[in-house]
This record gives structure tokens, sequence and C-alpha cells, in this order.
């Protein structure tokens, strides 16, 4: 393994670097002084910014060390610091991290720690060279395990009393990501990707992908997206395929569609505040999750575009959701820029 320390590793949101002295009182205020965030953690919920400056000067000196991790998790829009992710256990023989993390109430339920695990996740892997990454979390902290599901850990069991936190003896729920679950190796016989439109046959076997988007959705935002897929979103993909106006792309890989997009041409009728709009929107987009990383997306978007330029369309748009972050980097990646943005205020 590597021994490079804390880096600074900067994400769509966030910037996490070394912690600094001065962070003690965003520390102390934004996390941990409130006993909602500690209920479940190991160390007692601070009194004063006094302790969270004690605990600041025992880390920073061992930054010095290669082998400590220990991120302040910055939030770029003001410049705050609302959290800590870590390597709370470095395994040198298995090669192995085990992570914890925390992070201000005011920050929850907006995607923001999978973002950060996956980013230290990345930087394990591919900077300091571990097998394998794990996190675990008290059974009766289920919230927690969702932050590791959408960072891609895979749930690995339940060890009956092998916890302890500030709620006393525990059940520890666990999970992990090898190198190899992370960088799967390619199908047998794998050909070429082959990106077409849909045959009206093959429309079942969307509808097994346009599952997949449903239920991530509904992981990323269940008080918004309904559970399971019934009759009726079945049914829609056949008013999808009947519309003039909308196309479905497929990809296909050794016989196996593997990937889709629907494509819907779009007019916004000029208003006084607003020229006409014409362009092609991306309106559903998913590759199998059991063929990622294999370059299918992007012969996907290349098709696409080559599509939108011969039909003489001068913009390209999509709309996702804030959570998917990693769908986010792949587009950012693509070409696609942001230009508008949806906020809410929870009340």
């Amino acid at each position: 393994m590597n021994k490079t320390g804390t880096q600074r590793i900067e994400t769509h949101r966030l910037i996490l670097r070394p912690f600094r002295i001065e962070d003690a009182e965003d520390m102390f205020s934004n996390w941990a002084s409130d006993p909602e965030v500690t209920r479940f953690l190991t160390w007692p919920t601070h009194t004063d910014a006094d302790v969270s400056r004690v605990v600041l000067n025992s880390w920073i000196p061992q930054y010095e060390d290669g082998s400590f991790f220990n991120w302040a998790i910055e939030w770029k829009e003001n410049g705050s610091v609302i959290g800590n992710i870590s390597v709370v256990r470095l395994i040198e023989e298995t090669e192995t991290a085990d992570i914890g993390y925390c992070m201000s109430r005011e920050y929850w339920g907006r995607g923001i720690m999978p973002e950060a695990l996956r980013a230290v996740t990345d930087y394990l892997f591919d900077t300091i060279g571990v097998n394998r990454v794990t996190a675990c979390h008290d059974v009766n902290n289920p919230k927690s395990g969702r932050v590791m599901q959408k960072a891609g850990l895979k749930f690995e069991g339940i060890m009956r009393g092998a916890g302890k936190n500030n709620l006393g003896i525990c059940d520890e729920v666990r999970y992990g990501l090898l190198r190899s679950d992370r960088e799967p190796e390619p199908v047998r016989g794998k050909a070429e990707v082959t990106v077409r439109f849909v045959r009206e046959e093959e429309l079942d076997s969307v509808n097994r992908l346009r599952r997949q988007v449903n239920d991530l959705h509904v992981a990323g935002k269940p008080e918004i997206f309904k559970p399971g897929f019934g009759d009726e979103l079945r049914n829609y993909i056949y008013t999808i395929y009947g519309d003039p106006n909308q196309k479905i792309v497929v990809a296909e890989l050794d016989g196996s569609l593997c990937g889709f997009a629907v494509l819907n041409h779009i007019i916004r009728p000029e208003t006084p505040f607003m020229y006409v709009r014409d362009y092609l929107d991306v309106d559903e987009f998913c590759v199998d999750e059991n063929y990622r990383r294999q370059g299918i997306a992007g012969a996907m978007i290349h098709f696409i575009r080559d599509y939108a330029k011969e039909k003489g369309f001068n913009r390209l748009e999509l709309n996702m959701w804030e959570f998917n972050r990693g769908a986010l980097a792949f587009y950012e990646a693509a070409g696609f820029r942001t230009y508008r943005r949806y906020m809410e205020m929870k009340l």
C-alpha cells in the first residue's frame, strides 16, 4: 500500500481536506455538540468548542504519518466544515481500510455523505492501493446503512454484539467493497457494443432496465418516488414507443440489451421572457448494473449526440436528481454542463 496520508480531494459539492485548528468552532457547532449526531458514535458529545479544539490538536500532528487518513468535509457553497470522514482502522495484513463518518444534521438527506464516501473509497483504491474498504453501523441506525449502499458498498452480514457506542453494546451491520467488485472482469466473449433504436419486441427488456432506474430513484428520494414497478409503469413504455416525438435508444452487447435512453423532442414556445426553445431531451438513461465500466454509456452518448446533430438540433439537454452523484460525474465528463438548478426547502 502507498502511505500518502490525508490528501485534498474535491468533488462536485465538497472539499475533503486535513483538519485545521480553526475548524474547532465549526466542528463543535455543526455536529460534535449535537446528541442526535453522536447517538450511535463511540465518542461523547462535546460540551464546548474547547473540547473540539483538544481533539483537533490531537489529530493535526498525526497528518505527518502517511497511514493517517482523516478528512474534514467542507461544504463548497459556504466554506463551512460540516462533518468528518476517516479511516478508523487500517489493516495492512489484508490491505483493508475501515471507514467511519459523521455529519451535521442540517445537511442530512441530501446525498452529501455518500458523495464523500465514494470519493474516499476511490482514493483508497486508486491512490493508497487497498484491496478492501469496509464500514459498519448499529443495527438500529439503518440510515447509515443507506449511505453505504448509495456509495456502492455491499451488505455482508450482521455481527451480533460486536460493537459498542454511546448506547452500549450493539449488533453491527457490516458492508464492504473489494477492488474486484469495483473493477469487474470483462464479460467473457465480449463483443463491441451496438447502439441503435429499439424494436417493439424488445420493449419488455427495456422495462427490466427501467425498473433499475425506478429503484434507484426510490432509494434516493423515497418521499417522491413510489416503490414497485406496477402495470401502469410497465405499460407506459408502449406510450413512449408510439409517440412520434420520442425515441428509445438501446445498447446491445453479446446479444443482450444492456442500456437504454429515451429521447424527447421538446419545443417551448416563445414568451415575453424567453425565445422559442427547440431541443432534444434525454428523459431516461440507464446502463444495466451488471455491464457498467465497459464504455457502454459513452457509446450511447456518442450515438445520441450524432443523432441530434443529424436532425439539426443545436442543443442536447437532460435533468437529473442531485443524489445521483455518480451519474453527474459521468455526464460532466461526457461534456454536459449545469446551466440551471432546481432547489427545495423542506418545511
